[in-house]
């Protein structure tokens, strides 16, 4: 079978939604489908290349106010025949350009939707709100199927017009033969990583590990995460000052594994999470989560199995929680394989590989 991948992002990947799109591609290529992506991309890369097997062409798009549009991309899409478009992203115009290709052309079109309400402020919602009603819209209502990560993610999309019977589950992927259980000693490690502002409740993971590192001497927290809410860095600088919380950044995969490993709990206490792509892959790791009860985190961690969920806000609970995992380290240790086994029957990546392959098959 011959697909198009439609993107904002693909190679070389970063975390979020590029890096899906890219294990997706190359395991469709394992599969011996032949895959193509479109892609946007910054002046520094090769407009043309190809990349374990698959060809990639990006387009360098120019900005309409604080929107990019890539006009050489739908013109590169309708030059070819695909069996199946498959785009990725709600809010980028890549989307749109698919949609487009794939009606004037006759071929089914996929849509990734990776949706995120705009909870970041009014300016945010007027932009979500004029692209929904132009492009986002038309997209998952006439897109032959969309592919929401979880539960949550797909009442929110019903909600915003969205059809029940062209909508099916694709979660995220997790590599479960690289993220996975190490021989290595728990430290009494509090690990967050995210990007280190308060939407990913940043701010009051720095909190607890404040009040945490003054009642306990055996306490150590590790934040992974890059960038930084400028306002935050002054809680930062007195966390460094006490020589217990460690700041890390631009992390190899290797280096991430190994802090998943010798962590007793990881937590984040996100306002919203569609996914939560770092929470599978601690548990995969053998590590329980701790996490607030928004998005999709509740489909990833089993309460009381594999951690806790808490309500957003309750920070006393999360603290509490964590108290518990690292003064019993063997109920720690039986919730965290529980969470591997979880995520290696529900998010490994070769199984939802598979999963696409039959989607595809059932709309060719």
């Amino acid at each position: 079978m011959r697909i198009a991948f439609v993107t904002p992002a693909y190679y070389p990947a970063i975390i979020g939604a590029s890096l899906y799109c890219q294990t997706l591609a190359s395991g469709l290529t394992k599969l011996g489908h032949e895959v193509d992506v479109f892609s946007n991309a910054p002046p520094n890369l090769e407009k043309e290349e190809t990349v374990n097997g698959i060809k990639i062409r990006r387009f360098y798009p120019k900005t309409v106010g604080n929107y990019y549009i890539s006009k050489g991309m739908l013109k590169a899409l309708l030059k070819e025949r695909y069996d199946i478009i498959h785009s990725h992203h709600f809010g980028y115009y890549p989307a749109t350009a698919g949609l487009i290709a794939a009606k004037l052309k006759k071929t089914k079109h996929v849509f990734g939707p990776y949706y995120h309400p705009p909870i970041y402020g009014t300016k945010r919602w007027l932009m979500f709100s004029a692209y929904h009603l132009t492009q986002g819209l038309p997209i998952i209502r006439f897109s032959e199927r969309v592919l929401p990560h979880t539960e949550a993610e797909k009442k929110l999309l019903l909600k915003v017009g969205g059809k029940e019977d062209n909508m099916e589950l694709l979660p995220n992927t997790v590599d479960t033969c690289k993220f996975k259980p190490l021989k290595m000693e728990k430290g009494n490690i509090v690990l967050f990583v995210g990007n280190f502002i308060s939407e990913k409740g940043a701010d009051v993971a720095f909190d607890i590990a404040e009040k945490m590192i003054q009642e306990r001497k055996d306490v150590r927290f590790v934040f992974i995460g890059n960038p930084i809410d400028h306002k935050l860095l002054h809680k930062i600088e007195k966390l460094r000052q006490t020589g217990k919380a460690l700041f890390l950044k631009n992390l190899s995969e290797n280096e991430l594994i190994k802090w998943y490993n010798k962590s007793s709990v990881i937590i984040f206490p996100s306002k919203y999470e569609a996914f939560g792509k770092v929470i599978a892959e601690a548990q995969a790791c053998g590590t329980p989560a701790i996490v607030t009860k928004v998005g999709g985190l509740p489909e990833v961690v089993e309460d009381k199995k594999a951690g806790f969920l808490v309500d957003y806000g309750d920070w006393a609970s999360m603290k509490e929680k964590i108290e518990f995992f690292l003064d019993n380290p063997s109920i720690a240790k039986r919730m965290g394989l529980n969470g591997k086994n979880f995520v290696k029957n529900h998010f490994d990546e070769k199984l939802i590989v598979k999963k696409l392959g039959k989607i595809y098959d059932g709309l060719a």
